[in-house]
């Protein structure tokens, strides 16, 4: 073979690696688009699957079918279930695969079916509670051309298109048949889904055109290639095995040599594909390692959603304060002592007298955030001081234990006199969600007072879901369990990006989930508008109490009200706990809502979104406790919740500064 014809040859070569680059990026499609996937498949129409968990135990086969526009014993055949079994109740969270009918509407793939309108259904409860995120709001909204959103009447049809995609001809050459819609669900990362279909990172970072694997928005959907469909058995969603070290690479394979030798040119567009994806499956193996690190290390199920780089005000150098306390530095070495036996290995920094008095001007007024609480500068970074009497033993044992970002951070204490006791926080920079609710200056007599803008809608249920993880994190993930007994909106801190952090527990309880019986107080204390009935009428502590509080700050970052308010009209005062109530009864639920949300919003606020946390604080400010949602469903329905709204305040129109802060 002549010179010509070699270089003609890795000319056409070229050509078909050009071709096949091309190809394969069509095949990849835009992750988190809100309107669906481009059609870019080898065909207009497919057979394709979607997944699904089963809410409750009042489905069947039949029924999903028909809300799906299926067949039912498709459904039964994909899942493994007897066909004959299909009007039978399903098991709560019965994992299934719905048969779909792919096609080309409008230069994007749906599978088209419709939902009949119920009473207080709105286009975002139809698509994330219903459909479970197989479709989105915007999506059946432009489906819908005509259709009041925020207007929806009980009996209306709507379309709802849900989410799916053919293969593209370079996905069938692979060996892909099959493009599954799967709903991510929160902290499920590339490497925990591909697992579960025994597929690897790169094919589902390819199929979706992920380009930050390690930012996947919950609730959103991703593409899952597939040859066949996986077996739905309990093992595809135990906890995945460990992600392979880089610690210790495993030696080169010893076939086929001839590839790696090769020192053709041609093949070196190869060696660049090879050297690109083992150089990706080495960062995504070394990004998982330290993600299960993480969470292993902080002991929690739920992210930590504070990724603000100036959360952690100051990092000192910790002082062992029984070494301290032995050799008799600082004042009140013995009072010192007996905390540290308290609180035990985990202490915070011991901070002399005299560096307080240094940090707060001898605490001056102009230094002074309200009370007995001084703003500080300490380290060269600012802190919140509390000057504390009595005995704070519960207290810091309490604060040295937890850590999570959305739990405020003891920095470290000082003991003076006999009895006093000044303890060191991270300080917030923004004061108390309550300071910022109701539209006052964060610290009045301060000297570094600030105005503090209105609340948008969008730091608002960022804020609900920051509170609710925090007391989450309380209420599973500490040992044992805590009882917070006095969640309310002024207990509640804001950062510098408003980012909120559950502060003072004075009153927190132990809260023994194997105690032989029920947790009881004579001692009644708390705020009025916060305190759950049992609580008050009866003592009773347990996690429901915090829920019930939980559900009153919702209700004022939904309306921007106190606790307990007055009627102007009839100057009656009302429980907010109450109020809601009243709200959500009736036919005319939306014209009421959108007179008991914070009118200072401007109406820039999405209509179904606030129908759904008005609904969920309903539900947490129920009378009986066994009826009232745990941290754990408040905060996975939160976050749901927080993604729609970015959504929805990445594309509204809204523009008035008067809704965001600063």
């Amino acid at each position: 073979m002549g010179s010509r014809e070699v270089r003609l040859l890795l000319l056409m070569s070229t050509l078909v690696l050009l071709c096949l680059e091309i190809q394969t990026a069509s095949a990849q499609q835009q992750y988190n688009n809100v309107s669906g996937y481009a059609c870019t498949g080898a065909s207009g129409t497919c057979q394709s699957y979607a997944f699904y968990r089963t809410q409750g135990s009042q489905s069947t086969v039949e029924s999903l079918a028909s809300i799906f526009n299926t067949s039912a014993v498709g459904i039964a055949n994909a899942s493994s279930i007897d066909p004959a079994n299909v009007t039978s109740p399903l098991a709560d969270s019965t994992l299934l695969y719905i048969p779909l009918s792919c096609g080309c509407a409008n230069g994007v793939y749906e599978a088209r079916t419709s939902w009949k309108v119920a009473t207080g259904n709105t286009m975002y409860i139809i698509a994330n509670q219903t459909f479970e995120g197989l479709t989105t709001w915007q999506a059946i909204e432009a489906a819908n051309p005509g259709v009041v959103a925020e207007n929806l009447t009980s009996g209306q049809v709507l379309n709802v298109p849900l989410r799916c995609a053919c293969p593209s001809t370079a996905q069938r050459r692979n060996g892909s048949r099959i493009l599954l819609s799967y709903v991510i669900y929160p902290l499920e990362t590339l490497y925990v889904i591909a697992t579960k279909f025994n597929i690897s990172e790169q094919e589902l970072q390819d199929a979706n055109n992920v380009t930050d694997p390690t930012k996947l928005l919950a609730f959103s959907t991703l593409l899952v290639p597939l040859a066949t469909l996986t077996p739905l058995t309990s093992s595809i969603f135990a906890p995945p095995p460990a992600p392979p070290t880089v610690s210790s690479p495993s030696p080169a394979p010893s076939s086929p040599p001839a590839l790696v030798a090769s020192k053709d040119p041609s093949m070196w567009p190869l060696y660049v594909g090879i050297a690109v994806g083992v150089l990706g499956l080495a960062l995504a193996a070394l990004f998982a390692c330290m993600l299960c690190m993480t969470v292993r290390h902080y002991k929690k199920k739920i992210g930590d959603y504070d990724n603000d780089a100036s959360r952690s005000l100051m990092k000192p150098s910790v002082i062992d304060i029984d070494s301290s306390a032995a050799n008799g530095t600082g004042n009140n070495s013995g009072f010192i002592l007996g905390m540290s036996e308290v609180m035990g290995s985990d202490k915070p920094t011991k901070f002399s007298y005299e560096a307080l008095l240094d940090a707060t001007n001898n605490f001056s007024d102009g230094n002074r955030i309200q009370g007995s609480v001084f703003m500080g500068k300490l380290n060269g970074s600012f802190v919140a001081i509390k000057q504390m009497k009595g005995n704070m033993s519960n207290e810091l044992k309490i604060l040295s234990q937890v850590h999570h970002g959305n739990v405020v951070r003891l920095v470290g204490m000082c003991a003076s006199g006999s009895e006093s006791l000044y303890l060191v926080y991270e300080y917030a920079e923004n004061g108390s969600l309550s300071d910022c609710l109701h539209y006052q200056m964060a610290y009045p007599s301060s000297s570094f007072s600030r105005s503090v803008g209105l609340l948008s809608w969008k730091l608002r249920v960022q804020v609900a879901l920051d509170v609710a993880t925090g007391l989450e994190y309380l209420h599973n993930y500490t040992n044992p369990s805590l009882v917070h007994k006095d969640v309310k909106s002024s207990n509640i801190l804001l950062d510098r990006s408003f980012r909120a952090k559950v502060a003072n527990f004075g009153m927190a309880k132990s809260a023994d989930q194997n105690a032989p019986g029920p947790i009881m107080t004579e001692h009644i204390v708390g705020t009025h508008g916060y305190m759950a009935p049992e609580y008050l009428e009866h003592g009773l502590v347990t996690t429901k109490a915090d829920v019930f509080s939980f559900g009153v700050v919702l209700l004022e970052l939904l309306s921007g009200r106190e606790a307990m308010s007055v009627n102007p009209a009839t100057g009656q005062i009302t429980p907010l706990s109450a109020a809601i109530f009243e709200v959500l009864s009736g036919h005319d639920q939306m014209p009421k809502l959108q007179a008991f949300v914070d009118s200072r919003l401007q109406n820039a606020y999405p209509r179904d979104i606030a129908f759904s946390v008005a609904s969920l604080a309903k539900s947490c400010v129920e009378t009986d406790p066994a009826v009232r949602p745990d941290m754990k469903e408040c905060s996975f329905a939160l976050s749901k919740m927080c993604q729609a709204s970015q959504d929805w305040d990445s594309s509204t129109r809204y523009t008035s500064a008067a809704v965001n802060p600063r």
